[in-house]
This record gives structure tokens, sequence and C-alpha cells, in this order.
């Protein structure tokens, strides 16, 4: 029903006689007037009688019901109240609690709230028929562990803001029937934002530096080091106890993490013996574990300096994953070989039956001493062969039981050579204790080469 404005202008008093009163009511309540139409009829109601007047307040009631529609903000008009001024802000967005590098949210939001929506949709992160439950809203509400009561602020503001928005879209007509574009709208491809995640980063700093930092901890973790702390100062406890991430963030902190110059990191400087290190040297130079932990400082530094602009840039890592034991093998009176010779030990493990298991348990490297008499390393455990690839949690205590051991001594030419081809290298020497040793460098086991026997080299 349509009321002719140009009549009700015209008619004046007369209007009871061409638009009954219960006509007009019912155009109100079937549909929202302007508020132009909506004065015309009030001015028409004001007068002396008082049926009038209860047809007045019918009106103003009906008026304020339906007219709701007419107060409500379109989602373009909460977007600018709402989104707008997040894009805006100069403060950090809860993306980047769990984001190093690749997603703020101007990376997906923009100035345009149509396309905006459209681009969310056909990337899957809005749910049209359970907005509350769109999988963007569900990535602002994830809470990392050490988040800040700042950020909490900021993720609040951000749910309700971006929630009222999506609400309001996903039941607009125009908004819904808007063709969907091609995904190519994120600076950064899928790929490279979660391999920038920060608990990607820390998974991968779990699997190649702190696995092997029991061999810094009597040193540097404040559960060990009071003699050190009380000699050098409390710089030398770097390592956060139980903690990955936050022993991260210290080393960056201290400068220990060198994000202009990872290579000349301290950690792994002073860890190959290149910079003064009370400590002596950890693992040798081009080794396994050097190619691992440099391989880590380039990508940490990367990642944190928003280096990388498209997935193809991110590093091979070594397919393999190793953890410290605390267990020090030490050979003696080595034949022949040139100081600074690489080398590397396997531990197979030998059943109650006698068989030598397939799969090595555990691996040790090391150079050749200066002058060529022995050679040392600290054994690391191997991940087993049929979890490589999965990146599945490993309980690294239960791969090392007490029992015997066949160790195999390999030379091999290229420090450079991976893990994976280096178990795969015949050995030319071999040798079986009969159980585990002590933990500690104090307590290193120390076996001689003579204690080795020849392994004739398949044909």
């Amino acid at each position: 029903m349509r009321l002719d404005m140009a009549h009700l202008r015209g008619c004046g008093p007369a209007l009871h006689k061409t638009v009954s009163c219960h006509r007009i009511k019912c155009a109100v309540l079937s549909r929202c007037l302007s508020l132009r139409e909506t004065s015309l009829i009030l001015n028409y109601y004001i007068g002396p009688r008082p049926m009038r007047i209860f047809h007045l307040l019918i009106v103003v009631v009906a008026t304020a019901l339906g007219c709701q529609s007419l107060l409500a903000e379109s989602p373009s008009e909460i977007y600018q109240r709402r989104v707008i001024p997040l894009l805006q802000s100069s403060s950090a967005s809860s993306c980047s609690e769990c984001h190093l590098q690749g997603i703020k949210l101007d990376d997906f939001l923009s100035m345009d709230p149509k396309a905006s929506f459209a681009s969310l949709r056909a990337r899957g992160w809005i749910d049209i028929d359970n907005p509350s439950d769109s999988k963007l809203l569900q990535f602002i509400a994830k809470k990392p562990e050490d988040s800040t009561d700042l950020m909490d602020q900021v993720r609040k503001s951000e749910l309700e803001g971006i929630g009222q928005w999506i609400r309001a879209s996903v039941v607009d007509p125009e908004l819904l029937d808007t063709p969907l574009p091609e995904l190519n709208d994120l600076k950064l491809d899928e790929k490279l934002i979660r391999h920038a995640r920060k608990d990607h980063v820390v998974s991968r700093f779990v699997d190649i530096v702190w696995s092997q930092l029991e061999r810094c901890a009597n040193c540097h973790s404040p559960d060990r080091n009071a003699k050190q702390v009380e000699k050098n100062g409390e710089q030398m406890s770097w390592i956060v106890p139980n903690s990955p991430s936050e022993t991260l963030q210290l080393l960056e902190d201290r400068s220990l993490i060198n994000l202009e110059n990872p290579m000349a990191s301290f950690l792994r400087t002073k860890a190959l013996g290149q910079d003064e290190h009370g400590g002596g040297i950890k693992f040798p130079l081009d080794g396994h574990t050097d190619r691992e932990w440099s391989q880590f400082l380039r990508d940490y530094a990367a990642v944190k300096s928003n280096r990388y602009d498209r997935s193809r840039d991110i590093p091979n890592f070594d397919s393999i994953r190793t953890w410290r034991t605390g267990l020090h093998l030490r050979i003696k009176e080595l034949p022949s070989l040139a100081p600074g010779q690489y080398a590397v030990i396997l531990m197979h493990r030998i059943t109650p039956e006698g068989n030598v298991e397939k799969d090595a348990t555990a691996i040790g490297e090391g150079r050749v001493s200066k002058d060529g008499s022995s050679w040392s390393t600290s054994m690391m455990l191997l991940e087993p062969s049929r979890l490589r690839h999965t990146q599945a949690s490993v309980d690294w205590k239960a791969l090392l039981p007490d029992s015997k051991y066949e160790l195999r001594w390999i030379v091999v030419d290229d420090s450079s050579t991976p893990v994976e081809r280096i178990l795969a290298m015949y050995p030319s020497m071999r040798t079986e204790i009969d159980s585990l040793w002590k933990t500690g460098h104090s307590a290193a086991k120390t076996i001689a080469y003579g204690a080795f026997k020849s392994i004739d080299t398949p044909q």
C-alpha cells in the first residue's frame, strides 16, 4: 500500500474521507514510512479530539516497530564506523600475535567493504549460514599463551567490529550476489603465511636448536649455572627452562641472534669456537648441526625482517629430526687421519636375540683433533624412519633403552652430505658396547680405535 503524499498535502482536514485511519495504520504496519510521510500523518492527527490522540499513539508505536530498518546501519556504514578505524590504527593487530610475516588486517580487508566481503567469501573465511562461526572470527579469537592485556583489548575490538559487519553483510542480497574474485588478494601465498606463523617458527626452533641446547644448559640455564652467573653476570642465562618460545625471544633480545647477518650470530659462532667461548667447540663447522642451525637462523631473520616474497624462497630443512642425548663419546689412538677430517658414528641397537637393528638409533658427528690422534662427539637421537616427513611428535626418551649397541664408524669426505645419505653409506669399521654410559662431558665414554673391526665392503 502506498500513500499519495501529494494528495495528503492537498486534502488537509478531508484526509479521513480519502484515506481512512485504518488504511494509514495498515500502511505504517506493512511498510516503513519515511520521516516526511510520518510527519504529515502526525500533523493530521494532532487535534482536539481524544480519539485522534489514541490513533496518534498507535501510529507512533507502529512507526517505531516498523522503522527499525530505517534506523539500522547498512553493512557499508558499519564497515566505515567499526572496521576502517581498525585498518587505520597505528597499533598492531591481533594477527601479529600469531604471524611474524604475511598477515595483517589490511592484507585482506581493504577500504572497499563490498570487495572485502567478496574476497573473504572466496577464501572461505565467512560462513553465510552461521556468520558468528566464520573462520575469520575464529582466527581473530585465537589467543596465544603470552598475550597481553593490550592485545586482549585489540582482539575484543576486532571481534566486535568485524563480527557486526559480517552479520550485517550476510543478509544483504546485493553483497551475496556479488561475484567472487580469484584468490590473489593476499600479498603472500598461503604456504608462506603458514611458514611465518609464530607456532610454526617455534616448532622449527624446537626441532633444530632447542633439541640441541642440552649441550649449552650447564652454562646458560638458570637452574644450573649459578656459578657462571656469579662470575660473569646475568647475561649468562639465556635459556628459559621449559619454554622454547621465550628462549627464542630472549636470544633475539640479547643479540645472540643477528637479524642483519644471521651467520654471524653469537649463538652459532660461539658454538663453533669462532668467537671466544668458555664451553669450547660444540659441533663441527659445516656439519649437520651447523647446517641446520645456520638454515634456521637465516630463515628466522628472513621471516622477522619480511624478506620473503613467495613460498619458493623458503629453504629446505633436513628431513630427519635429531635430539641430543647428553652421551659424549671419544675415539682415541686414531691412525693416519688428517686433522679436521669429518667423521660420524652410528649407533644401532642389538636386540636380546642378538640381531642388529637396521635403522640407526643415534648419530654423532665430529672432526679429528688438531694433532690427528682423537675424535669426539655428542650423540644425537635420530627420528625413527616411520615418523620422518610426518612432523608427528616423538617420544625421544623411549628411543634409547639401555641395551647392547653396535657402533659404526664412517669417514665422510664432504661434511655437507645430508644425514639421509650418510645413513645409506657403508661403514668401514664397527665395534660393540654392552650398555649405555652416563651422560655429561666428564663421563664421556672413551674407546680406542683398535677396538673397531674392519667391515668388508660389499661387492
